[in-house]
């Protein structure tokens, strides 16, 4: 059997393919519709003839139904290589993006990726086009060695994590692909020298704040209630009372805090001389899985009735989305252990498990009573203009998962 060492080497010959094989995965759009997009189908299928030439023969499509869609299908890919037991070791991936916004704002057009000073351009490339690319090729690593592995290795490339994981990875879970007793990997989360491994999520709350003023003529503001002037005095009490009521301190997340900020507003009115009768937005809140996400749903509407008080409008606070958090993973268990060791051995970093605020599908998995790790090291530019990846995170995140896959699936030392 070869060495350890010799399978990261191998990695390293397929740098040129893995940026090859980003490039093409960028080019392919997709976006779900709840964004204006047609969904993931056309790069699904760009994705299971990649995992094809990695070596896979096991490669099954998961269609979840979506009447938005062209085709109606939303897919996820399914790549295993069976082992001699029933315990897999999956990484997971997502497909999808989010839009690029503004494209006169990209100095490389987001759908033509170009590498520039080591860097791919491209929307997708690091959220979570480098993942996904980095662990097929992780795989195949592995696949080329034409052994059966003990444990199974398992990739999972999923449609819609941007817009809830209805038709990915909750559907991959009520459908029984994965075993209680498998080892999960998501890297959809890192900070730029992979020093975390993300093992808790804070609970996500999006409330929608609608108030109902009463639209007058700008020249004479006393007829009417300004909906929008009650809307920004209410934004910042609404800040001040819930970041007081619950302001806990938990240095084991990042940020160490619970979060609640104004995000998206709609417009008003569509000229200037009038007093806009409706204000409508949006807060997303980040919040430390100590505090019942109820509590601050009841404070919001606390606020709000003091704002109708005040002013005379009627105030609406509701829920837009809530996503709870599960129990953290395991900090003692082999697939922490393994990774801290693989991290090591490959970037020299001592990785440390923590929380964070933002959503991934580990979440998913630990609400279904699986353990998931989060890893992977990234400059953090998601959902960014000029999002890229560095092409060396993306050859040195595949050595950690093949120095993983090897470890654990062929008992490689």
């Amino acid at each position: 059997m070869p060495s350890l060492d010799e399978v990261i080497s191998t990695v390293e010959t397929y740098r040129n393919d893995m940026v090859d094989a980003l490039t093409e995965l960028l080019r392919v759009p997709a976006i779900g519709p709840e964004n204006g997009g047609e969904g993931e189908f056309e790069r699904a299928r760009f994705v299971r003839e990649l995992a094809e030439r990695c070596g896979f023969e096991d490669i099954e499509m998961y269609d979840a139904l979506d009447e938005r869609v062209r085709l109606r299908l939303r897919p996820n890919v399914v790549a295993r290589k069976k082992g001699q037991t029933d315990q897999t070791v999956w990484i997971v991936s997502h497909m999808d993006t989010v839009t690029p916004g503004n494209l006169d704002a990209w100095t490389y057009p987001p759908f033509s990726p170009k590498v520039v000073d080591g860097k791919l351009y491209g929307l997708g490339a690091e959220d979570n086009g480098q993942a996904l690319i980095g662990s097929l090729f992780a795989a195949k690593a592995l696949n080329e060695l034409g052994l059966v592995p003990e444990r199974g290795i398992g990739l999972a490339m999923v449609s819609d994590e941007e817009t809830g994981n209805t038709k990915g990875i909750k559907f991959l879970i009520d459908n029984n692909v994965f075993h209680k007793n498998d080892f999960i990997y998501v890297p959809d989360f890192g900070v730029s020298d992979g020093s975390v491994i993300e093992v808790a999520e804070k609970h996500i709350l999006w409330l929608k704040v609608k108030v109902m003023g009463k639209q007058t003529h700008a020249s004479t503001p006393g007829r009417g209630i300004n909906a929008m002037k009650v809307g920004s005095q209410m934004i910042d009490f609404l800040a001040d009372q819930l970041n007081g009521k619950f302001g806990a301190l938990e240095t084991s997340f990042l940020p160490p805090t619970c979060t609640f900020e104004p995000t998206k507003r709609l417009q008003t009115v569509g000229n200037v001389n009038t007093v806009p009768g409706e204000d409508t937005f949006w807060i997303d809140s980040r919040i430390l899985p100590q505090y019942n996400p109820d509590d601050v749903l009841e404070t919001a509407r606390g606020v709000a009735r003091i704002f109708e008080e005040r002013s005379g409008a009627r105030i609406s606070v509701d829920v837009e989305q809530i996503n709870r958090s599960g129990p953290p993973s395991s900090t003692e268990s082999i697939a922490l252990m393994t990774l801290a060791s693989a991290i090591k051995k490959i970037k020299g970093v001592d990785a440390a498990p923590r929380g964070i605020g933002g959503g991934t599908c580990a979440n998913l998995f630990r609400l279904a009573g699986y353990d998931a790790y989060v890893w992977q090291t990234v400059d953090e530019m998601a959902h960014s203009v000029n999002e890229y990846c560095r092409v060396d995170n993306l050859v040195e995140d595949a050595k950690v998962y093949a120095t993983v896959l090897g470890s654990l699936c062929l008992s490689m030392g």
